[in-house]
């Protein structure tokens, strides 16, 4: 995973009647613990305690750049003082960290940093900034993991607000949850999507030598267990749209890429699944169907994480339950044992190449970005992905694919979960990650809805 490096003011604030000598002791252990942590390239500390400092404080910082700001309370502080450089910074993430107090001899020495936060908090607020509060309780270890927490989810909201999308094809099926509004994408969240014909596609396919696309099948040969004869033609013609989206995502440095399957590739003669699957990983986010949406939900989850993720499509309805998965894509993350794959029919076009490995089960967290007015909001939940039964997809011939799925509780009862989804496709990735997403979210300036 590409690891987001940020820049990081460190502003420690408060008053210059307490002790100083006291002071300094918790400024220095904290300025050490961020500047050791690994998304931190540079951390630029100031230290206001009296309206001098805070002039000091204010010219040499205010010109400069920053990804995030940490304002460090060790005691009480007067707030126009550290306002006075925070207000040069309107957009950037703030941390507002308060230090608890020390006991001594049996008594509590409060230097009354929580003051200082609920000063400053909500001001913050009223102001529109975007903020996390840690206040700590005395005698309390220094809670550098909350603080690398807020960090990295700051890191990964630059990462996200620098991503770079590449579509080749626009809404395949003219599906309305997979359009998207260009121009909302690019104010809200500073990405601009890019487009490519699909001719172009076509053009850099046949572009490649018969050598490039023999060592991309050796690899294939290699890493995947073929469940039934792939014919040779079809294999040359899938490594060869592999190599073309690969060449279009390294020539514009692309953090997701999509392209048209249904109505686009599949009348070629094949589908992109095993294309889409050698090109997912954490640091390229995958989709089908120029679902542009999913992709950003897709860079969401993976730069909040440091996860591949993936999307699955809702299937069917159980008790407490939904049958989720794919018609043959899957990163190589999400399989649970061999990569298999198999030459699968469906209809009159599609002889392609789908990926048909078991998914991995157990606890997941999943959502999707959408749009609400002006505005965009992420469905978003823990839920827990078990053994799905034994099904196909109505219409591929037999012997029928056994595509990549799961039965998702969604941790909430199946009817809420139907009425709030906000689209066929979710995007998942394993494991626990509710407050990396929530953090993320709320540093993106994105509503998560509460389910």
């Amino acid at each position: 995973m590409k690891l987001e490096k940020i820049r990081v003011a460190v502003l420690s604030v408060g008053d210059q009647q307490y002790p100083q000598d006291r002071l300094g002791e918790v400024i220095s252990r904290v300025r050490s613990a961020i500047s050791a942590l690994p998304c931190v390239a540079e951390a630029v500390a100031a230290t206001i305690m009296n309206d001098e400092d805070a002039t000091r404080a204010e010219l040499a910082l205010k010109d400069q750049h920053f990804d995030a700001i940490v304002v460090n309370y060790v005691s009480w502080h007067i707030t126009p003082f550290v306002m006075r450089t925070l207000k040069h910074f309107r957009d950037t993430p703030v941390l507002v960290w308060g230090i608890g107090g020390r006991t001594q001899n049996g008594k509590l020495d409060a230097p009354a940093a929580a003051a200082g936060v609920t000063a400053i908090v909500p001001l913050l607020k009223q102001m529109g900034y975007r903020y996390e509060v840690i206040c700590e309780k005395p005698d309390e270890a220094l809670r550098i993991e909350a603080c690398d927490l807020f960090l990295r989810q700051a890191a990964a909201a630059k990462a996200v607000r620098s991503a770079r999308i590449g579509l080749v094809g626009y809404a395949d099926m003219g599906l309305y949850s997979c359009a998207y509004d260009k121009t909302l994408v690019f104010d809200r969240l500073g990405v601009d999507i890019e487009d490519y014909y699909s001719s172009e596609m076509l053009e850099k396919m046949d572009a490649f030598s018969e050598r490039e696309v023999a060592a991309v099948i050796a690899d294939i040969h290699r890493d995947f267990t073929f469940t039934n004869n792939i014919p040779d033609s079809v294999l040359n013609r899938v490594c060869r749209l592999y190599l073309a989206m690969a060449d279009k995502r390294d020539q514009r440095g692309l953090d997701a890429i999509s392209i048209k399957c249904v109505n686009g590739v599949t009348k070629m003669g094949f589908n992109p699944c095993l294309a889409q699957t050698l090109l997912a990983d954490k640091d390229v986010s995958v989709i089908c169907e120029c679902d542009a949406y999913g992709m950003l939900t897709g860079i969401m989850f993976s730069r909040a994480t440091g996860q591949a993720s993936a999307f699955v499509e809702n299937y069917e309805v159980f008790d407490g339950a939904v049958l989720v998965g794919v018609c043959g894509f899957i990163p190589k993350d999400f399989v649970d044992g061999d990569q298999r794959i198999r030459s699968a029919n469906l209809g009159e076009f599609n002889t392609g190449i789908s990926n048909v490995s078991r998914m991995k089960t157990g606890k997941v967290t999943y959502g999707r970005l959408y749009q609400a007015g002006d505005a965009y909001r992420m469905f978003l939940a823990e839920g827990e992905a078990l053994p799905s039964p034994k099904w196909t997809e109505s219409g591929w011939a037999e012997p029928t694919p056994d595509f990549p799925s799961v039965l998702l509780k969604p941790g909430m009862d199946v009817q809420t979960y139907l009425e709030n989804v906000p689209g066929q496709h979710i995007i998942m990735v394993y494991g626990e990650h509710l407050e990396e997403m929530k953090l993320l979210c709320k540093l993106l300036g994105i509503e998560v809805d509460r389910v």
